[in-house]
């Protein structure tokens, strides 16, 4: 069973989309709820498509405080990511080396106090490109740890919050894992963590602060026959700006951090023979700070070569 859950692993690097709020640094090149139960198990060594459908929606901005700000807003957004893997079997520090690009194409509408409405149509948005990716496997116990770079190649201007890019260059660490309870490798625990840093910002010269981010979830594989498995499971997730906004050096406007918080409940069902996956997951945020406050729905398609 254990080689059955490792051949149809679930892809659990980033993926981009749309985040939140107004403000020029708002939102983020991570979004969270993107990825769940067994986050931190990768795939195992060959190719490997992955397609996330996201639909965020969201009607509500949150101060310093986290209370709701007196304003109309609507925010809705799909998100559409193609990612391509290639997990090699080149060891290095007894893991496998693997690499991947994620390409997001994004529709994005926003509505503030019925003075401004406007949508982005579907667009590319900001790649990302991780040449470095590390895997261990163990019999109960996964590892991942990575490094990637997000292009500002997106749409961006200070002016139009409807734009699908940020206008500015990030860098990303990845590093998790996911535990097995039992040899069978049914129940499992993951966390996986984000740190981003980020560069100035076009039209703006804001640097927008470093973020770190967490994902994981509780799950269980139930092998129905030889041919089919799922796996509900229950998700979390965590995001904090962990250091200012600044321009020229300078620190920003003070308590103006973003902080968010999210569980979500997934289903993920496998079809054995053809190497095919296909999850869905729910995801609400609650919390928040500084940025905007709602829910997605996430379904994504996998394919193992």
């Amino acid at each position: 069973m254990m080689k059955c859950l490792q051949r149809t692993a679930v892809l659990a690097l980033p993926m981009v989309m749309m985040g939140s709020a107004l403000a020029a640094t708002s939102g983020s090149h991570y979004s969270l709820g993107g990825e769940g139960v067994e986050a931190g198990t990768p795939p195992p060594p060959g190719m490997h498509y992955r397609l996330y459908n996201t639909w965020y929606d969201a009607d509500t901005l949150t101060d310093d405080n986290g209370d709701a700000q007196q304003m109309d807003f609507s925010l809705e957004v799909f998100a559409q990511a193609h990612r391509f893997v290639n997990v090699t079997d080149t060891k290095i520090f007894g893991a496998n080396w693997g690499y991947n690009l994620i390409v997001p194409v994004i529709d994005k509408e926003i509505a503030i106090g019925g003075a401004f409405d406007a949508s982005s149509g579907f667009e590319v948005g900001d790649i990302v490109i991780e040449p470095l990716a590390l895997f261990w496997f163990n019999p109960r116990f996964d590892a991942i740890l990575a490094i990637a770079a997000i292009a500002p190649t997106g749409d961006y201007s200070a002016d139009k919050p409807e734009s699908v890019g940020y206008g500015y260059w990030s860098g990303m660490i990845t590093a998790g894992g996911t535990y097995f309870f039992d040899d069978d490798r049914s129940w499992s625990f993951s966390t996986l963590s984000r740190t981003l840093w980020h560069g100035h910002q076009d039209d703006t010269g804001i640097r927008p602060g470093m973020e770190f981010c967490l994902e994981g979830g509780v799950g269980k594989n139930i092998l129905l026959d030889n041919h089919w498995l799922i796996r509900p499971g229950v998700s979390y997730s965590a995001g904090w700006q962990i250091s200012d906004d600044s321009k020229d050096g300078a620190s920003s406007i003070a308590n103006q951090r973003k902080r968010s918080f999210g569980l979500g409940a997934e289903l993920n069902v496998m079809y054995l023979p053809w190497l095919l996956q296909a999850n869905l997951r729910f995801h609400s945020e609650f919390d928040s700070k500084n940025t905007a406050e709602g829910e997605s729905l996430v379904l994504t398609f996998t394919k193992s070569f």
